[in-house]
Parts: C-alpha cells; structure tokens; sequence
C-alpha cells in the first residue's frame, strides 16, 4: 500500500489531474477513507504544492466532519498527519504566491 502511495505521488507530480480523478473516486462523504487514502492526499499536497492547494477546499470539506469517525489511534494519527501536511503545503503556497498558476 505504501508503494502504490509513493508510486500515486510521483506521477502526481506531472499528471495531478488524472491522480486526483482517480483516488477522488476512493474518497466518499460519510465513508471513512483508508489510511493510505489520506497519507497519498498529504504526500500530494507537499510534492506538488501549487497543483493541490486548489483540491484542498472540497478535500477539507469531506474530511473534517467524519473526523468524529476516526476511533482507531492510527486513523487519528493519519488525519493528523494529514492535516499538518495540508498546513505546510498552504504556507508554502502562500509564501510563493507569484508562482502560483491561479
């Protein structure tokens, strides 16, 4: 899982789009995502931070209120990971908003 994470990241980084499609499909309101999910989400984020910055809106907006889901520590742990990386792309998004493309 950890392989196809990285794997999904990487090509994230030249075709974010049709990544994005794809793990999207993987990622329902109401459904508590897998760990790699959110993990492959994060690792996005920071590998490609002006293609993700935009996702982050609807991202956020069906993750946080399932993190009410999340009983198992390692669930909770993966949401916290992941809203640190999220954190981190944002400020380096902002800090180098002349580049952004939007």
């Amino acid at each position: 899982q950890e392989a196809a994470s990285d794997v999904l990241v990487e090509l994230g980084k030249r075709f974010l789009n049709k990544v994005m499609e794809e793990i999207l499909g993987k990622f329902q309101p109401g459904i508590l995502p897998h760990p790699f999910v959110l993990r492959t989400f994060a690792n996005l984020a920071t590998a490609n931070v002006f293609g993700m910055v935009p996702f982050l809106n609807s991202i956020l907006g069906t993750l946080l209120p399932m993190l009410g889901m999340a009983r198992a520590d390692c669930m909770k742990s993966t949401f916290c990971y992941a809203l640190q990386r999220f954190s981190e792309s944002i400020q380096e998004y902002l800090a180098g908003r002349d580049q952004a493309p939007d």
